[in-house]
């Protein structure tokens, strides 16, 4: 056991300070953890032998449930709004057509029989969701006419739909499955399942109040779970019920969002690192490389030919521009899905599923490495770049440059402000007074509203973000031989300004006649 958990710490550990120092260089992410789990193999470095497809399997798939999640949960919907309709279709007929299509492309030129090159097609028929949000995240890619809104729904959700695709076919082996009726139940039941339980989330977290933060990530876990099981228990598609219920749930509004989206963040961040690494430990990259000329052939077919001519005959009718065409069509990255997908085809039948993993591992690394490295320069080349644009405002996690910080007081009978009407006041600059809470009440004021005794009041003003300027808190106790012992702040060292006092279990913001008093805890500020 614990030489399993040291294992697991060095390589998260490593994959972490790799991804910190190869980013800068503009690696993807998905290369960086795959080309260490290649060091890790059996023909690399440390010769492990690992072949178990059944357990990566299991371990993939769990992962993909929250990076499916994720995918939905960090997509703003209202940014993505007004190309809702022409992302949906990409992800859906455009997974169909392409599959299609890949799969004639392989039966014809790389001479594989069908059912092998339809199961190429479904593996290698969505786009890598974890590959694109880091490019536009990393390279701070704003594109024209939400373009990135655009490539995030499609990535996002059509994952679901190879999925199908790969089951559908998978299940034909066994005869007498109606794939049209099967495509259908997969699809209906997910998306009704996927809703219902979102409708369900939002009044359970209405109707529990004062729930911790971090309950509620546990509870938000534990629903996207449920609904993957539940889901594919009924015989739907527990993918596509999981990215419904995120990208719903995301777009909403409640308790602790903001730490709810950083946290998933790192879940997924986490899983994507396993699912890389794994992948990079079960390849044999002296297997996969004899593979290495149809998949390249089939990589250039769907770079230049099929996915080109899928988004065109998609997106004529939204009357997109050219080069917005040009480049949803250069952006399609083949990811980690696809593999993942592929080790589904390696325990249903390992001989044709070995194909289908070897050929898919080095169509996938080669997009990654070629294609996404690429999608900066190419968007640039075709004056799709917005120079005023800020995409990270397409994701749920955007914060404004500028954020602002909230304060309160306590206003007492000899407080100068009472009895005065706010628009009276004369408030710092940037200062505004926004909640009165008068007899457990909040009050909204306006510049008439007064301020009366026993109010306690809430400002808030801008946060502090000057990055060149250094400020020192620490914290000191005073105790009974302290020199701050009853002591009036006004008395004390000029060098240090108290900015807040913790009397038991109160905290007090002091002024300069406060008496500081045997066991308070001081919070000093260095000037």
């Amino acid at each position: 056991m614990n030489n399993l958990l040291l294992f697991f710490a060095i390589v998260l550990i490593l994959c972490v300070f790799m991804y910190r120092f190869f980013s800068r260089f503009g690696v993807p992410m998905l290369l960086i953890f795959i080309s260490l789990g290649m060091i890790f193999g059996e023909n690399g470095l440390f010769k492990i032998n690992f072949n178990n497809f059944e357990l990566s399997r299991d371990i993939c798939s769990f992962a993909l449930i929250f990076i499916m999640f994720f995918g939905g949960f960090g997509t703003k919907l209202s940014m993505a709004r007004p190309v809702l309709k022409s992302a949906l279709t990409l992800s859906t007929l455009g997974v169909f057509l392409t599959a299609f299509l890949s799969a004639i492309f392989s039966h014809y030129i790389l001479k594989l029989d069908w059912q092998t090159s339809f199961l190429i097609g479904s593996v290698l028929s969505s786009t890598d969701a974890a590959s694109v949000f880091a490019i536009l995240r990393t390279h701070k890619l704003s594109l024209k006419e939400n373009t990135a809104s655009l490539l995030e729904i499609e990535s996002g959700s059509n994952d679901p739909f190879a999925y199908v695709l790969t089951i559908s076919f998978l299940s034909m082996t066994n005869g007498n499955i109606n794939i049209p009726l099967l495509l259908a139940k997969q699809v209906i039941f997910a998306l009704i399942l996927g809703y219902l339980v979102y409708r369900l989330t939002l009044i359970l977290l209405g109707r529990i109040k004062n729930l911790d933060v971090s309950f509620t990530m546990a509870f938000l876990m534990g629903v996207t779970l449920l609904t993957y099981a539940f889901t594919e228990y009924l015989g739907g598609n527990g993918y596509i019920a999981i990215y419904l219920l995120g990208i719903l749930i995301g777009n909403e509004d409640f308790k602790g969002k903001s730490e709810i989206v950083s946290f998933f963040n790192g879940v997924t961040s986490i899983m994507q690192m396993m699912i890389f690494f794994l992948l990079g430990l079960l390849v044999s990259p002296a297997i996969a490389f004899e593979y290495i000329i149809p998949a390249v052939i089939l990589m250039l077919g769907l770079t230049f030919i099929i996915r080109p001519f899928a988004i065109h005959l998609l997106m004529l009718p939204f009357r997109a521009s050219k080069g917005q065409m040009l480049l949803v069509s250069w952006a399609g990255l083949r990811g980690a899905a696809s593999v993942v997908f592929s080790i589904l085809v390696v325990v249903a039948d390992k001989q044709t599923g070995n194909i289908v993993f070897n050929i898919s591992f080095v169509v996938v690394l080669f997009s990654i490495a070629l294609q996404g490295s690429l999608v900066p320069y190419v968007a640039k080349k075709l004056n799709m770049i917005d120079e005023d644009g800020d995409v990270l405002k397409t994701f749920n996690d955007y914060s404004n440059e500028e954020d602002i910080d909230f304060i309160t007081a306590e206003i007492d009978a000899n407080h100068k402000w009472v009895g005065k009407k706010i628009k009276d006041i004369d408030f710092m600059p940037s200062v505004l007074l926004v909640l009165i809470i008068r007899n457990n009440k909040n009050l909204i004021p306006n510049g008439d509203t007064i301020i009366e005794n026993g109010d306690k009041i809430v400002l808030c003003g801008s946060s502090f973000v000057d990055k060149d300027t250094r400020i020192n808190l620490h914290e000191t106790f005073v105790d009974s031989d302290s020199e701050y012992k009853n002591k009036a702040i006004r008395e004390l060292d000029k060098s240090n300004l108290v900015v807040m006092i913790k009397r038991k279990d109160t905290a007090m913001i002091p002024n300069g006649n406060t008496i500081l008093l045997e066991n308070d805890r001081v919070i000093l500020l260095g000037r």
